[in-house]
């Protein structure tokens, strides 16, 4: 895959830096959680990031939603030599400045897909900004209904057809916002072939329990166990008995 070429962003940004990169960041979301972060040269999620990077192996990456890329950079530089990670991005705004991330560090074994996922091919309305037009960033998720001014259609597709069955797939990250069960429905094929661990973000009990369940019932013969939390995000191995 060649270095993606770097497109001045139709839109207001600054250039952010940490350890592992450079990060394009929109103006309109510079209050937000993680831009904050990027802007005093810290990670978002650091030991999740290192969770992922000693897991990947010789395997593919899927670690959604891209939002600006801010995962990106790090994830790219602990594949193996053939390794991909997958990502995907629907909201135009964070998709741009993910495309200008990755090129600011001339990532290669990146796909990003222009879409959001889950359980079945379709166009959904995403909400990007919030009744006073304040723009939610990382936060923009899936809704119920099209709301004038907040909301915008986009199309969703499955990760089982982003995805090439026959590549092995290590890591199943999912940040998107309350949008991960149906995810998790579209990837059906792809979880029971090669049961990737699966990182979801589950901050309480509640969820974390509600996740065990949904993938019992969903691959049943994989033995989905919660092996714990780190920062916002539950971990489930496959430990099949």
């Amino acid at each position: 895959m060649s270095s993606p070429t770097f497109v001045e962003p139709d839109f207001a940004y600054f250039i952010a830096v940490n350890e592992y990169g450079f990060y394009c960041v929109p103006e309109l979301y510079k209050a937000r959680e993680v831009p904050k972060l990027l802007a005093q040269g810290e990670v978002y999620e650091p030991a999740t990031i290192k969770l992922i990077r000693r897991l990947c192996g010789a395997g593919d990456v899927v670690a959604g939603g891209a939002f600006i890329g801010d995962f990106l950079p790090a994830l790219e530089a602990g594949l193996s030599d053939k390794g991909r990670v997958h990502t995907f991005e629907p909201n135009p705004v964070s998709r741009e400045a993910c495309q200008a991330t990755m090129a600011l560090n001339g990532l290669r074994k990146v796909v990003l897909h222009p879409c959001a996922v889950g359980a079945e091919p379709a166009t959904l309305p995403l909400q990007v900004s919030k009744g006073q037009g304040e723009a939610m960033g990382a936060r923009a998720k899936i809704a119920g209904s099209h709301v004038d001014g907040e909301t915008i259609e986009v199309p969703v597709e499955t990760l089982d057809r982003l995805l090439d069955l026959r590549r092995r797939v290590t890591v199943l990250q999912l940040d998107i916002e309350g949008h991960e069960g149906p995810a998790l429905e579209g990837a059906a094929k792809t979880v029971e072939k090669w049961r990737p661990v699966i990182i979801l973000e589950a901050p309480k009990a509640w969820q974390q329990r509600d996740y065990e369940t949904r993938l019992a019932t969903l691959f049943p013969g994989a033995g989905y166990r919660l092996c714990g939390t780190l920062e916002r995000n539950a971990v489930f191995r496959s430990l099949p008995g």
